[in-house]
C-alpha cells in the first residue's frame, strides 16, 4: 500500500475550518470536538496533519485538552484575556521585526528552536509555533537538517 501524500498546508485549511466551525457555534462552547480519527476521515488526510491543526487551536486558546478524554471548545470563561497573544506569537512578532528591521537579514539563518527555548524561556512546542507561524508568512524557509533561513525575497 502506497502512502497518499498530503496537500501542503491542508492543515491550515482544516484549522480554518474548525475555527470557523467555533466562531459559528457549529462547535458550542464546551463541546467535544469530533475525535482525530473522524476528523482524518472527513478531511481525508493524515492523524499527524489533523494534530497539527488541532495544537494551533489550542495554542491559539480556542480549544483545549482533557487527557485521555479529549478536546473541548474553550467557553468564554477559559478564553485567554482579551488583548493577551499566545507567547510563540510574541516570539514570532519579535523575529518578523528582526526580519523587517534587517537586523536578520535575507538569507540568514534564523535561531534554532532549542537556542529560542533558551532565550525566551518557553517549550519546544512553543518555539516550533512561533518558527511555523513565521514558515506560513512566507517570511522563512525550512530545509530539513539545514535550518530555517529568511527568504531572500522578503519585502521590507
Amino acid at each position: 500500500m502506497t502512502a497518499r501524500r498530503t496537500a501542503w498546508g491542508a492543515y491550515a485549511q482544516i484549522t480554518d475550518a474548525l475555527r470557523q466551525r467555533i466562531t459559528d457555534g457549529t462547535y458550542a462552547p464546551g463541546s467535544q470536538l469530533p475525535a482525530e480519527v473522524a476528523l482524518c476521515a472527513e478531511f481525508r488526510v493524515v492523524r499527524n496533519t489533523v494534530r497539527r491543526a488541532l495544537s494551533t487551536l489550542q495554542a491559539e486558546g480556542l480549544i483545549s485538552v482533557r487527557t485521555g478524554i479529549g478536546r473541548f471548545v474553550n467557553t468564554p470563561t477559559n478564553h485567554p484575556p482579551p488583548g493577551t497573544r499566545p507567547q510563540y506569537a510574541r516570539i514570532a512578532e519579535h523575529l518578523r521585526h528582526q526580519i523587517s528591521n534587517g537586523t536578520i537579514p535575507p538569507g540568514a539563518r534564523l535561531p534554532s528552536e532549542a537556542r529560542i527555548c533558551e532565550r525566551y524561556g518557553v517549550s519546544r512546542f512553543t518555539a516550533r509555533q512561533a518558527l511555523r507561524s513565521l514558515e506560513d508568512a512566507g517570511l522563512v524557509t525550512c530545509v530539513q537538517g539545514v535550518g530555517r533561513h529568511v527568504r531572500q525575497d522578503v519585502p521590507r
